[in-house]
């Protein structure tokens, strides 16, 4: 299966911690979506182990127009506010926006079409099993601060056909990317569910699904959690976010909670981040990026990872 990767990480089949789901065997879709309804009965049955394993590969998700991008820039600065370091991983081949939301002057070169020379030297690296962050280019991955973003591939002209192949890149890489202590990868995927049918999650161990108030919305976080499931993905994460009152936000936790998706917490609707958006500019508003800080270290204190606090002496290792 080429980049197969076992969800519940079995070394091999019939091995330690194989569960004879058959995912790595199966030839027929029928085979497959029976292998990923026994992972997912697998996944539930067992939802108290493994919940603090690390967090290193993080997928954000959602409906379109959610937020998940606008997310992404506030959570890749509020983990650098925590110690930590990023690999922002812009995987959504329609929306262009991103590099602008991280403070970037220019958008960086999309790895996915470069040819000739010029892919020959900006991507010896991809041919490695292990990639380490350093080892990425800065002309093709540039930094703003401690926050990297590498752009996979962009749909720029009409009878260009599908996206799959961007989809390869993009699963490769998020599957070779080696962390080390401080960093993690974060990667925001288009649109809707297509990217799990492309297995462009597999390799991730949190998925963050951004919600915002919307019927549309709501029911999307339940299929991404059974989607996410299916790649054996136990850490599954709702963000609201856009939240204009409490009545929404109650009705909206309440749905999620009928669902059975956990969530974190809430970011509210706030002009400045609107007006950045439009601008096209980083959203740096203080409240919204308060917001997400503690979300993310509510999934640092969940899977036992230390993190910098601020108290009025400065910034503190705990």
């Amino acid at each position: 299966m080429g980049l197969f990767h076992c969800p519940v990480g079995a070394a091999g089949r019939g091995g330690d911690g194989c569960i004879d789901c058959g995912l790595c065997v199966a030839g027929s879709k029928a085979e497959r979506a029976e292998a990923t309804r026994r992972i997912r009965a697998y996944i539930r049955a067992t939802a108290q182990q493994d919940t603090r394993r690390f967090i290193r590969k993080i997928a954000l998700c959602g409906k379109g127009g959610a937020g998940k991008s606008t997310v992404t820039a506030l959570l890749s600065k509020a983990l650098e506010h925590l110690g930590y370091e990023s690999f922002v991983i812009d995987t959504d081949h329609s929306n262009a926006g991103l590099w602008r939301k991280l403070g970037l002057s220019q958008a960086p070169p999309p790895i996915y079409g470069l040819e000739g020379a010029e892919k020959e030297a900006l991507l010896g690296w991809m041919s490695q099993e292990l990639i380490a962050f350093d080892e990425v280019p800065l002309a093709v991955a540039p930094a703003v601060g401690r926050r990297r973003l590498l752009a996979v591939g962009k749909l720029e002209d009409p009878l260009e056909g599908c996206a799959c192949a961007m989809g390869a890149y993009a699963r490769q890489l998020i599957q070779n990317l080696a962390t080390g202590d401080g960093q993690m990868v974060l990667a925001d995927q288009e649109a809707g569910v297509e990217s799990f049918g492309r297995g462009v999650e597999a390799a991730c161990d949190t998925v963050l699904i951004v919600v915002e108030p919307s019927g549309e919305s709501l029911q999307l976080a339940a299929k991404i959690q059974e989607m996410a499931q299916g790649l054996g993905i136990r850490r599954v994460r709702a963000i609201l976010n856009k939240i204009e009152s409490q009545a929404q936000l109650d009705y909206m936790e309440e749905a999620l909670s009928d669902a059975g998706v956990r969530y974190l917490g809430y970011i509210s609707a706030a002009p400045q981040v609107s007006m950045a958006n439009l601008r096209g500019m980083p959203p740096e508003d203080p409240a919204a990026l308060a917001q997400v800080e503690q979300m993310a270290k509510l999934m640092l204190d969940e899977a036992e990872m230390r993190y910098l606090r601020r108290d009025k002496k400065g910034e503190v290792p705990c």
